[in-house]
């Protein structure tokens, strides 16, 4: 069988001299999806990168050798002929593959430039056209900047930007894990028929999605990679129980009547919603419904077109300066694109201890000491001098969640935050932010697609028509 990427005892050590990778091959064959699993910080992200013969910052290859498409990636001239061309990648973070400078349309254009310098103005237009159109991606969306585009529709955009390539491996990063199930499901069958037949390495926690387009599955487990033993169908999510809020529970947040525009079309049109002390509420709705332009504009970073919100019967700004200035509550927002989110320079530790200091500031009692809230979002001493260049993207996304917490906001809203978490790690964080609502009565919101994040709520309001039902 032809082989488009070959890795042969593949190791990668860390500065603090651990093996992220532990002598790894593997083989990816044309028109075969191989599913890779396994918990977060297993190695699965480093490995994809060293494909394209990228690694993390401080982290050396140790032993072993990477062909794609018979060239070396970590040689700069094997770089240069398989970049933009023979391998395709969707990162975990789409937001942070896409420059905030440019449309979409134009993204997509350069990238069919560089794959197709053959091509005329017209024929490049009908390959963008074509890998909009594969990707689920809404032809209205080409005209918006990325900023413009929620985290299902940025991911979206990025894998257009790989299928107008066509190349000869595909590497997909968690590329559903901001996506509606629907979404999900129809983007996913597009890799297992596309008609130029890449190699597919297919690296997510949703176990069902893999079973469904993996033609094999591989386990990866501290930096090795074995077969992955046979699944035993889990047991469906129980029902989402949906109450009406008790009438003793107290309204922490009022959302009156957020209209949110872009253009001519209005994403939220008058969206009401009261949230309780100590509430969990989820809410969903299908991929670029407006659920993070709602998320934002409670946090105070997109303020709405019209609106009112109330914290404990107190107006306060849309604008976050302003909240800060003014000295009224803290909302925090943890979102799809933690990498964007943490500064590149801070350690984990110093990520967590400058939150606590403004909490502090403030005048807020964190629920947790430093050394809990790191236990509880399962960030263990060894990270705590990393910056996030050297997280896995799940690691990065328990720091952000750890950061928010530490900071003791007045409410706080996760938008997709544990949907690239293996599903132990996902349950060990739902569980950190059930024992925080709890003990100091924060209300949190959870925007998700997952049947089993929503099934641990109180109750979910669904976002349709800009409006919250």
């Amino acid at each position: 069988m032809r082989t488009v990427a070959r890795v042969d005892g593949l190791s990668v050590t860390a500065p603090d001299g651990t093996r992220i990778l532990d002598a790894v091959d593997l083989e990816l064959a044309p028109g075969r999806v191989t599913g890779l699993v396994g918990p977060s910080g297993s190695g699965k992200t480093t490995l994809a990168l060293g494909l394209l013969g990228h690694l993390g910052r401080g982290l050396r290859r140790t032993a072993g050798t990477v062909q794609v498409a018979g060239h070396d990636p970590f040689r700069p001239a094997g770089r240069r002929r398989l970049r933009g061309r023979a391998v395709g990648y969707v990162p975990q973070d789409p937001a942070s593959a896409l420059d905030p400078r440019r449309r979409v349309a134009a993204l997509l254009r350069t990238a069919a430039r560089i794959a197709w310098p053959q091509d005329d103005r017209t024929g490049r237009a009908e390959r963008v056209e074509v890998a909009a159109r594969d990707a689920a991606l809404d032809p209205r969306l080409l005209h918006r900047y990325p900023a413009q585009l929620s985290g299902g529709q940025a991911q979206r955009a990025v894998l257009a930007w790989t299928l107008v390539t066509r190349p000869t491996l595909v590497l997909l990063d968690e590329p559903t894990s901001g996506l509606d199930p629907g979404t999900a499901l129809r983007i996913s069958r597009q890799f297992t028929g596309l008609p130029w037949r890449p190699a597919v390495l297919l690296i997510s926690h949703d176990l069902a999605l893999v079973d469904r387009i993996a033609d094999e599955t591989l386990m990866m487990d501290r930096g090795r990679i074995s077969p992955a033993p046979p699944r035993t169908a889990a047991p469906p999510a129980p029902a989402t129980q949906c109450p009406v809020p008790s009438e003793d529970r107290k309204t922490a947040v009022t959302v009156d009547g957020v209209t949110v525009r872009y253009g001519s079309t209005r994403i939220l049109d008058g969206a009401r919603a009261d949230i309780g002390v100590g509430e969990l509420l989820g809410i969903r709705g299908v991929s670029g419904s407006g659920k993070t332009s709602l998320a934002r504009a409670l946090c105070g970073l997109a303020p709405p077109d019209a609106g009112r919100l109330l914290v404990h019967g107190s107006p306060i700004s849309w604008d976050a300066a302003t909240r800060v200035r003014a000295g009224q509550p803290y909302l925090a927002y943890v979102g799809q694109d933690a990498r964007s989110a943490l500064n590149p320079h801070e350690t984990v530790r110093h990520a967590l201890t400058r939150a606590l200091a403004v909490a502090a500031r403030r005048g807020r009692a964190p629920a947790w000491t430093l050394d809990e809230i790191a236990d509880r979002f399962a960030l263990p001493a060894e990270l705590f001098g990393r910056t996030p260049d050297r997280l896995s993207g799940g690691q990065r996304h328990r720091v952000a969640l750890a950061r928010a917490v530490a900071a003791a906001p007045a409410m706080l809203v996760c938008d997709e935050s544990t949907a690239s978490l293996d599903h132990d790690t996902q349950a060990h964080v739902l569980d950190t932010l059930d024992a925080l609502r709890h003990r100091d009565g924060t209300p949190i919101v959870l925007v998700t697609h997952s049947d089993r994040v929503a099934a641990r709520v109180d109750r979910v309001l669904n976002l349709s028509e800009g409006q919250l039902r």
